[in-house]
């Protein structure tokens, strides 16, 4: 017996079948935690106010990168040891290993939380806000639940066991939403301000981390766990040594999971001082922070829609690769990047044209439209760079996206510098887009010399730019259209954007169909897709 656990002798077809039943599982759940975590702040924000999501936005990056650490990167690393040790009948050494890791995370936690929380005060004047101070102490305690999630995700992947996983995270975003969004009604109506209602959304978060724990556990019951956080070792020397190996394997897979994380630490540590320096006082700098800050969730959510089709093909790149398939490997590779390019330049073009109402639909106005419609372009850019990476890491080339994403924060950093005293906030979202411009770049430029070649034949792209054209065409027109006729309003912003996202998906699904974007057998190969071809053919 392991923790609990026993060793049964199943099928080694049955197990590869309960492998991927597992990984399925926990990539739907990674997409509805990820779509929690974005579509939140919208409701926040109409709650909060603008000050109040402009606090919220600020301390977000401390909880995002608790969270991304204990659910896309330390997991990974442990779970995989786990598997070796496991399948090397390895027993004690992997609970001396997993102990080990729990301790050199909690260190890590302890003096992170005791970091952030006695160093709140510089932290936040900094920032360019002393006001932040208490919202980020209040952060500071979710890094304490770190290990705990880490290691017990990790235990339970490792055994291939994916649904207590499963379940933390989903709990764990639906309970943060929902403490969130409650603290923040409460503490507004006391009288508390937006940067209570910021400490509240702290808690939230926290409850939410404690709740993703609990369920952990729940789910598995059976699991000894005194068994894996026993120290056998108590020499010094080896725990410095297995502490460091676990960080180093985790530091790749990590960095990667963080882009997001890492772009808006720099504008979180940058902004509002730039601002300041381009000519707006502090007050005004806090609201044009806020109105710039809307442009997240569009970015996260868009990124989310656009990578969906396309990384589900990824695992059939990696299968013909490991088969020494060199002409189905092409084949998938083209078929992904061309994916990519038309759902996430459709997204991002619908986003530019829709911008005034979304804006005012989903954030109560239209202020900052302009600087969201800049914004918008990183969708495509991201969106390419992700499938790029994940292409990448299909060859085994694992390096290469993480030295992408310091290379694209340096540049981010540089750019926010130079653009934002000039620009204002314009100049933060045209840093960001350039920045995933340099990391798009890279990604391409590491598949072209991998493969000495890139895009394959030229045609289906050509009906790609006439999909987005007519894309172009028919919703500005039918935006002009209706926004003559309906007076200015939130109620009417939200039937000409909602109406107008119809038109324009009328539009893509007609040209998809029409035009020659996919041959046949790409069509086969698309699962998600040529479920929805078959669908519009009969009717």
């Amino acid at each position: 017996m392991l923790g609990g656990y026993g060793v049964r002798g199943v099928r080694q077809a049955d197990q590869g079948e309960d492998f991927l039943r597992g990984a399925l599982l926990l990539s739907i759940a990674a997409l509805v935690a990820k779509i929690l975590s974005a579509a939140y702040r919208i409701p926040y924000q109409n709650i909060a106010g603008d000050l109040g999501f402009y606090v919220y936005q600020q301390i977000y990056p401390f909880y995002g990168l608790m969270v991304t650490l204990s659910m896309y990167g330390f997991p990974v690393v442990l779970s995989k040891q786990i598997a070796e040790y496991r399948a090397n009948g390895e027993r004690e050494e992997l609970k001396v290993f997993v102990s080990l890791a729990f301790y050199g995370l909690l260190l890590v936690a302890v003096l992170a939380t005791i970091s952030l929380y006695f160093f709140a005060p510089a932290i936040a004047q900094f920032m360019g806000d002393v006001a932040l101070t208490e919202p980020l102490r209040a952060v500071s305690f979710v890094f304490l639940l770190m290990p705990f999630l880490s290691i017990g995700r990790g235990i339970t992947q490792g055994q291939q066991d994916m649904l207590p996983t499963a379940l933390s995270q989903v709990s764990e975003q639906f309970v943060r939403v929902v403490g969130i969004l409650i603290f923040a009604i409460i503490l507004l109506t006391l009288d508390y301000g937006p940067y209570g209602a910021g400490v509240g959304a702290a808690y939230g978060s926290l409850a939410g981390a404690v709740a993703a724990i609990i369920v952990l556990f729940l789910c598995s019951r059976k699991m000894v766990w005194s068994d894996w956080f026993q120290l056998k070792e108590n020499r010094f020397g080896v725990f410095l040594k297995q502490s460091l190996s676990f960080f180093k394997q985790s530091f790749f897979i990590c960095i990667g999971a963080l882009t997001f994380i890492f772009f808006q630490f720099v504008d979180v540590f940058s902004m509002i001082r730039l601002l300041e320096g381009y000519g707006l006082d502090s007050a005004a700098a806090y609201y044009t922070k806020s109105l710039y800050d809307r442009g997240q969730p569009i970015l996260q959510l868009g990124t989310i829609v656009t990578t969906t089709f396309a990384l589900a093909l990824v695992p059939l790149l990696s299968k013909a690769r490991s088969e020494k398939q060199q002409k189905q490997m092409f084949f998938y590779r083209n078929l992904t990047l061309r994916v990519t390019i038309l759902i996430a330049g459709v997204a991002t073009l619908g986003l530019i044209v829709i911008m005034e109402p979304l804006n005012s639909m989903l954030f109560t106005d239209r202020s900052g439209s302009g600087v969201l419609k800049v914004f918008s372009l990183a969708v495509f850019m991201s969106a390419l760079y992700m499938t790029g990476a994940a292409i990448l890491q299909g060859y085994g080339q694992v390096h290469l996206p993480a030295i992408a994403v310091m290379i694209g924060v340096g540049v981010k950093l540089l750019l926010n510098v130079m653009f934002i005293p000039m620009y204002g906030a314009f100049g933060a979202a045209s840093a960001t887009v350039l920045s995933f411009v340099v990391m798009a770049g890279s990604m391409l430029y590491g598949i072209y010399k991998h493969d000495q070649s890139l895009w394959g034949k030229g045609k289906p792209y050509g009906a790609v730019l006439i999909t987005f054209v007519l894309l172009y065409v028919t919703t500005t027109i039918w935006g002009t259209f209706l926004g003559g006729l309906l007076e200015p309003s939130r109620l009417h912003d939200t039937i000409l954007a909602l109406s107008t996202v119809v038109i324009g998906a009328v539009t893509v699904c007609i040209s998809v169909l029409v035009l020659p974007v996919f041959n046949e057998k790409e069509w086969e190969s698309i699962p998600k897709l040529n479920k929805m071809r078959a669908r519009f053919r009969k009717v």
